[in-house]
């Protein structure tokens, strides 16, 4: 459907686009000023002992990440069923209440069931991200989801600077107040703005099961593929995030305030990284072919990961870091955009649904990888077996897809 086709259906791709753009921003702020402050949250405010705080985060983190899993993909059959528009009101509404919730919590055991009650009604961010798919003209795919990618990093810098300075100005539990709020305002500018696509009588309207919505969504058997590598993504990255506060510390020989900085402005750097080029990855998509450049990127991400072998200092580290996220912010654009050509419209929010479970058992997995690898080997070589994986990802791409016509 060319963009054309799309204003004589009410729909202004580029009015979409922009909204979307601003409202993952702010979804993805609200999670990143307040969730890995959640440590913080649990000693100050639910009193939480210094020997038990590690192992409350992880059931909290571990609670949202399962149930965001779970639900993800019912959300997205049911996406298909009322219009993508629904379901991000649904979701930023929702999170938006479990953001007030969490500043009410007097103890971890209601911040738990919260967290809980989080990931069940999450869903944001891969119901604009299919609204923008279904938005864009054909041959502004690439470019487009790459955009939206760079809202995501836009919000993963933003985030954590906001979080820190209103948490020491105003206190943590106002941080959360404020963060719901910022989801609703994203939620009001999809609500006013906003157009889906127009619904027309059809089979996918009948009032099938969600089972049966998702059993349909995966005969279509290249959704496999593209599910497992954002598993394979999502994965690489959580084995790498928990890791950088504490390898910083490592690499100073000191883990104070000044540590916990660098680390933050590494954060950034990866977030700046993906503004840069997730664009420009999206646009080389679309000429070389989503496959073809997510194995590249994904294989250049990898290939520089092997030099932290090599590192000896705090700058070495962070200037990887940031070479490695100029490359691997094309992997998420390209194969989402790869996954909007093998699904039809009518199924865009259950491939959606499906990719998002997909990203969230990464989520799960990434850290229980990143602490076996870390209890016999340094921190370093940890690093290094993520460029192999990706390394390995990519190569997989490349010989069992590039190389068939149909998949360039």
């Amino acid at each position: 459907m060319d963009a054309n086709t799309k204003e004589n259906n009410g729909i202004n791709w580029k009015i979409n686009l922009t909204v979307l753009w601003i409202a993952v921003i702010f979804c993805c702020a609200s999670y990143t000023m307040c969730v890995p402050f959640l440590p913080v949250y649990l000693l100050k405010e639910m009193k939480v002992s210094q020997a038990e705080v590690s192992l409350w985060t992880g059931l909290v983190f571990a609670a949202t990440f399962f149930w965001s899993a779970v639900m993800a993909p019912c959300w997205g059959a049911l996406a298909d069923k009322v219009g993508q528009k629904k379901m991000a009101l649904r979701a930023g509404i929702g999170l938006g209440l479990t953001y007030f919730l969490t500043a009410m919590c007097q103890d971890v055991y209601q911040l738990l069931v919260v967290r809980t009650l989080t990931g069940m009604v999450a869903g944001f961010v891969p119901a604009c991200m299919s609204l923008a798919s279904q938005s864009l003209p054909e041959h502004k795919m690439g470019w487009g989801m790459g955009l939206m990618q760079s809202a995501l990093f836009s919000g993963t810098i933003i985030g954590p600077l906001l979080g820190g300075y209103l948490s020491s100005w105003f206190g943590m539990r106002t941080t959360f107040y404020l963060a719901g709020g910022a989801l609703w305002f994203g939620s009001a500018l999809i609500f006013f703005l906003v157009k889906d696509l127009p619904f027309t009588q059809g089979k996918h309207k009948l009032d099938l099961s969600v089972l049966l919505d998702l059993k349909e969504a995966l005969k279509t058997k290249d959704i496999y593929y593209v599910m497992a590598m954002i598993f394979a993504i999502q994965g690489v990255v959580m084995v790498i995030q928990p890791l950088v506060t504490m390898y910083v510390g490592e690499l100073r020989g000191v883990m104070d305030d000044t540590s916990i900085k660098f680390a933050g402005w590494i954060f950034s750097l990866a977030g700046l990284a993906g503004i840069v080029t997730a664009t420009f990855w999206g646009k080389r998509g679309q000429s070389m072919g989503y496959v073809k450049t997510f194995a590249f990127v994904v294989f250049c991400g990898g290939f520089i990961n092997l030099f932290q072998a090599f590192v000896h200092n705090v700058w070495q580290f962070a200037a990887i870091q940031f070479v490695y996220g100029l490359f691997l912010a094309g992997a998420i654009p390209n194969i989402n955009s790869y996954a909007t050509t093998i699904t039809d419209t009518k199924m865009r929010g259950r491939a959606f649904g499906l990719m998002a479970a997909a990203n969230q058992f990464g989520g799960v997995c990434g850290p229980l990888l990143g602490s076996f690898l870390g209890s016999f080997l340094p921190t370093r070589y940890v690093l290094v077996c993520t460029g192999v994986i990706l390394m390995s990802v990519a190569a997989y791409s490349y010989f069992s897809r590039v190389k068939k016509p149909s998949n360039l």
